[in-house]
């Protein structure tokens, strides 16, 4: 199984209410990485994000994604969504999938989704391409940490993920917190930390980090080491650097 553990593909923007579909950014080589990693181009299921939201909700954003790989020139003969009207299917869904795109959105609600479609023993012999989008790369790793976006009031902080990956990150990470609001303030200080548990990737937007079939891990683009209460660039644009099995660059 391939990995990717994403923020944002810089994929879509809104536009006087409206959201514009735009072709995913291959500034640091994730296109490229999709068109030589996904070998059948068969069957591509999306991942809602809650249950609970209504099919045309979670359709919209699937048909974005979908749209946007169109775009750079990748296209499956089958498009698949799997939402709450269709638990019973998920073993049929993901069975044979040649890429699983578990999407962003709530991340907790997404592990109670996860949890009640036994997602975890789905892909316990998945071996397609798996890409977590923001909360859905929170959610692949084996022990969560989703940081509080609603001060106290947030939901459970640490439980058990899908256990694709021994990697956390911080999703749409911006290093600079001269514009925060207290909640923003109040989440950094809860990451920073955290950080003296576990380390943190502060992944900005249109950064990735890929594992290949063999553990191997390889940053991508911008993002930052959040460890031992200190916070330091690792990567920039247009580069990488490769993680070991302890989460230590190398």
């Amino acid at each position: 199984m391939i990995r990717y553990l994403t923020s944002d593909f810089g994929n879509y923007e809104k536009k006087e209410g409206q959201k514009i579909t735009h072709p995913i950014d291959n500034i640091n080589g994730i296109v490229d990485q999709f068109k030589n990693d996904i070998k059948k181009f068969d069957k591509v299921v999306f991942v809602a994000s809650d249950m609970n939201n209504p099919t045309e909700k979670v359709m919209g954003y699937a048909n974005i994604f979908f749209d946007s790989l169109k775009m750079v020139g990748i296209e499956f003969a089958n498009y698949l969504v799997l939402d709450g009207s269709k638990i019973n299917e998920a073993k049929q869904y993901i069975d044979g999938a040649d890429l699983v795109f578990l999407c962003g959105g709530d991340t907790y609600n997404q592990h109670v989704f996860f949890e009640a479609i036994y997602l975890k023993s789905l892909l316990e012999n998945y071996q397609g391409v798996v890409v977590g989008q923001s909360a859905g790369a929170l959610n692949m790793s084996s022990n969560v940490f989703n940081s509080p976006e609603d001060m106290e009031e947030s939901e459970p902080v640490f439980y058990e993920g899908l256990g694709l990956v021994n990697i956390n990150i911080e999703p749409h990470f911006k290093y600079d917190t001269f514009d925060f609001n207290e909640a923003e303030k109040y989440q950094r200080e809860v990451i920073v930390k955290e950080s003296f548990n576990r380390p943190i990737y502060g992944q900005v937007n249109k950064s990735h980090i890929r594992i290949d079939d063999n553990n191997k891990a390889v940053i991508y683009g911008e993002t930052y080491l959040i460890e031992n209460g200190n916070i330091v660039k690792i990567c920039d644009n247009k580069n990488n650097v490769s993680i070991n099995e302890n989460n230590k660059t190398l």
